[in-house]
């Protein structure tokens, strides 16, 4: 490998992630022994391509993970089945005009219209795949009426379908005459109940020289635990003809909200709500885990406890809707509720955790992403994986739109990952959805930016082994950590998809001190100790692959400990697998190990060293000669080099001189763990003049000469590394 080609000789950092939490309230991570941690998502696998298809149309999954796709065979609309705990896609039915539902008792269905040729009215038809199935029912009639194709998707019967946890559901569409209709059932086996008419769009608004015709935007149907149902559902007026003048004042909206309430025969009058604002659009309705309902309009979030007879306040989430799509809500069983949808300008998460009450600040993901792009879902160990098209740029000219993906968690976010081939001219568009075992499966269609060449591919998520020392970004390789001049956390790795891109996490004090620590909460996913300015020292442990920001939930393990002139961890200092902090008394120059009780917490601090105070520098190396240890690296003021040898007890070796004559010119000198692959940590070292240089390591405790590996027209933007 040539490192110039990895750390950069004239590097620019680009922007990748600026993630901003102004309003979350920094707390203690809740307390979890190592066998009850999730593992956490793993590295995405290389693409598949399905044959036979061309185009996603949408994803789902049911509750034991069998997965479903309506995709386009050219023109024509069809489905296909992965069935659960398998890797492979059934061929392609047959499904015209379909839509595809995914409902709270974890079921899937597909909604279709069935009308004879010049006929006024039809049959709405359904086909039901049960929450444990891994196939779709027999069709079944639901009602028989009319469908109105003018909504805000032109063209498209404007339908919607919801069923709660104990199975019962209830369709709601708008009719020929833009009126509301709704039918339920008590669960899957009951019949449905006669088509109740409970709305209607108002009369267009006619001026002398313009007509305002009201149109659906939203269309929300909903089923709570206990059975109730809610509908919100309005359009708005606007302007059709052809006149050059129109007038505003002829602008209305009108939206509703009606509920059936569990054990009763009758719906509500419909009401306005104010909760959605003065002119709502693209309005989220959703049940709640805990009971009752919830709803997001125009990044505000609103929740009706089962049994209330109003809605409660709203609150600002910072999340907005898509052009064209609302934003999601996806809930856990805790309570915890992350809204997935538009920040300020682009892509952004935002989670309201239930035991604190509150939204944290809206996570923003990426700019310049294509409309409507952005999908969610939750995993299996809590977190959400989103994906988006993101467009590229070379001298201010998109040449191509990629298919990303990240995992985000409670104020931290992992590096995004391109999964699409990196063809210029190309645009990727997709979905994603988690399969049996709860990982995110995600499908997409790349097509040259003419539409032409489509084709599908999918992609999820390997089963995550042990993380390599270092490795932050499931890069397979280690990483570079420290801050920058701007506030940030940065993160540079070698990603395949984006190299060479700078992975920042905001907001970070530029005085922080980082120290790589390892996998201590046993997610199988590598965690950061931080010191702050004042002293107080934090344990993070991000979502995998990702940084956090510094108001993220984090374990405090000391108010102050600025009695330390050094924090560093070499990994595992006593053998049982789990990674060990060690620190420097700055007084007495006493070192001490901190080792990891193999629960959620450190046994109390042991001295190891005593009186090294003649070292400038003590550096965690991480396990340098292969007997699975961490070493140290201790660096004296003549500039000569010393290795200690790990040992299952905890202390250390004699030392060993590794280079005389060694280090004056340098400000960081960092164990980087293994920067060219070849299974060796390496040594890192920034010198005065802001150049970057690499030791590789040979594997038996000691380094090669020192090779360039970046200069200061890159470096010089980091206030330190780790």
């Amino acid at each position: 490998m040539q490192s110039r080609a990895f750390l950069g000789s004239a590097l620019i950092p680009v922007f990748a992630l600026a993630i901003t939490t102004p309003g979350m309230a920094a707390a203690p991570a809740a307390s979890a022994t190592a066998s009850a941690t999730a593992v956490g998502v793993g590295p995405w696998t290389a693409p598949k391509q399905l044959t036979g298809v061309t185009d996603v149309l949408d994803l789902e999954s049911t509750r034991n993970g069998t997965l479903a796709g309506l995709f386009r065979q050219g023109a024509k609309t069809v489905l296909s089945v992965r069935p659960a705990g398998s890797g492979t896609w059934q061929a392609a039915e047959p499904a015209p005009g379909a839509t595809l539902h995914r409902t709270d008792d974890g079921a899937l269905t597909l909604l279709w219209w069935e009308k004879a040729a010049n006929a006024t009215t039809g049959t709405l038809r359904m086909s039901r795949m049960a929450p444990d199935a891994t196939a779709f029912g027999p069709a079944e009639n639901v009602a028989t009426g009319t469908s109105a194709t003018d909504g805000y998707y032109a063209g498209t019967d404007v339908v919607a379908l919801a069923a709660g946890p104990t199975g019962r559901q209830a369709v709601a569409w708008m009719d020929r005459d833009h009126r509301l209709t709704v039918v339920d059932r008590s669960g899957p086996q009951g019949a449905w109940s006669v088509p109740a008419t409970l709305d209607r769009l108002p009369e267009p608004i006619v001026r002398p020289d313009n007509v305002y015709d009201y149109h659906l935007r939203d269309l929300r149907l909903a089923v709570a635990k206990d059975g109730a149902v809610g509908v919100i559902w309005g359009g708005d007026s606007y302007y059709t003809g052809d006149g050059v003048d129109p007038d505003p004042t002829a602008y209305q909206w009108h939206y509703r909200y009606l509920e059936k309430s569990a054990g009763s025969s009758s719906w509500s009058a419909p009401r306005t709500l104010p909760q959605l604002g003065d002119k709502p659009r693209l309005v989220t309705l959703a049940a709640h885990p805990q009971g009752g309902f919830q709803l997001a309009s125009g990044g505000e979030y609103s929740r009706k406890p089962a049994g209330a007879a109003d809605w409660g306040p709203a609150e600002s989430t910072g999340i907005y809707a898509n052009h064209s799509r609302p934003a999601e809500l996806l809930t856990a069983a805790n309570g915890d509720v992350t809204a997935v949808g538009s920040g300020t300008g682009g892509p952004a998460v935002a989670t309201r955790v239930a035991a604190g009450g509150s939204w944290t600040g809206a996570q923003d993901l990426a700019r310049s992403t294509e409309d409507d792009s952005v999908a969610g879902a939750r995993t299996a160990d809590g977190s959400v994986v989103v994906t988006y098209t993101q467009k590229r740029y070379v001298s201010s000219r998109t040449v191509r739109r990629d298919f990303v993906a990240q995992t985000v968690g409670v104020g931290s976010t992992s590096k995004p990952r391109t999964l699409n081939s990196l063809t210029n001219g190309t645009t990727s568009l997709g979905r994603v959805t988690t399969d049996s075992a709860g990982r995110p499966v995600a499908v997409w269609t790349q097509s040259a930016d003419d539409g032409s060449g489509r084709a599908v591919f999918t992609a999820t998520t390997a089963t995550r082994s042990l993380p390599k020392w270092h490795d932050y970004a499931d890069s397979t390789r280690s990483d570079i950590l420290g801050t920058g001049a701007g506030d940030t956390l940065n993160l540079l790795t070698q990603d395949a998809g984006n190299p060479l891109l700078t992975f920042q996490a905001r907001p970070w004090p530029a005085a922080a001190r980082v120290v790589p620590f390892g996998d201590f909460d046993g997610n199988r996913c590598n965690d950061l100790v931080v010191r702050l300015p004042g002293g107080e020292t934090r344990l993070y442990t991000p979502v995998c692959g990702g940084l956090p920001s510094s108001d993220s939930p984090y374990r405090r393990l000391s108010r102050d400990w600025s009695a330390y002139d050094t924090l560093l961890s070499s990994g595992d200092q006593t053998g049982d697998g789990r990674p060990d902090l060690l620190a420097r008394d700055k007084a007495s120059g006493d070192l001490y190990l901190y080792a990891h009780n193999g629960t959620d917490g450190f046994l109390p601090r042991v001295r190891i060293r005593s009186a090294w105070t003649g070292y400038q520098r003590v550096i965690g190396a991480g396990d340098l000669n292969g007997d699975g240890l961490g070493d140290v690296l201790a660096l004296d003021r003549a500039g000569t080099l010393y290795r200690y040898d790990g040992t299952r007890t905890g202390k250390l070796k004699d030392r060993v001189r590794v280079f005389a004559d060694w280090g004056r010119t340098y400000k960081d000198v960092i164990g980087a763990g293994d920067i060219d692959g070849d299974g060796k940590n390496d040594l890192v070292s920034r010198d005065t003049s802001n150049n970057l240089w690499l030791n590789t390591g040979t594997g038996t405790g000691t380094f090669k000469n020192r090779v360039p590996a970046g200069d200061s027209t890159y470096w010089k933007n980091w206030a330190s590394i780790g």
